[in-house]
């Protein structure tokens, strides 16, 4: 597979993994999602893949928008980083929040396919907004 056509891999999976946490489909995040991830929230918060998925059926977190923009993608060998700009909307425990982020998303390839190890997210400087 030719490098564009692994990026283009990756494009395509962080659309489907953002469309499964905007609908709560945590069946897809499950496949979508390493069993070590770790995902650091601009709280600086950290929850597992376990940690992640339970809060997300239990509506602890409900997506209701998630804008990206200037997403680059660096690939080397079997590791794909991908930063992003995002606009986020949801609701922590029942609190409505809007967030601006810089999000540092990190895949890898075990076995052939592609998983989410790793999300890092924190707030914009509030000059960039």
């Amino acid at each position: 597979m030719t490098e564009q056509n692994e990026v283009s891999e990756i494009e395509r999976l962080e659309n489907v993994r953002y469309a499964a946490m905007l609908s709560q489909d945590v069946e897809a995040l499950d496949v979508l999602l390493h069993d070590r991830l770790l995902h650091v929230h601009s709280t600086g918060n950290q929850h597992t893949k376990m940690a992640y998925l339970s809060g997300l059926k239990n509506r602890d977190w409900e997506y209701h928008q998630i804008d990206r923009s200037q997403q680059n993608i660096i690939l080397q060998r079997d590791t794909a980083l991908v930063f992003n700009h995002l606009f986020l909307r949801l609701e922590l425990k029942g609190k409505a929040i809007q967030l601006h982020n810089q999000a540092l998303s990190v895949w890898i390839r075990e076995k052939g396919a592609w998983q989410l190890i790793a999300m890092h997210s924190g707030l914009e400087p509030s000059e960039t907004r």
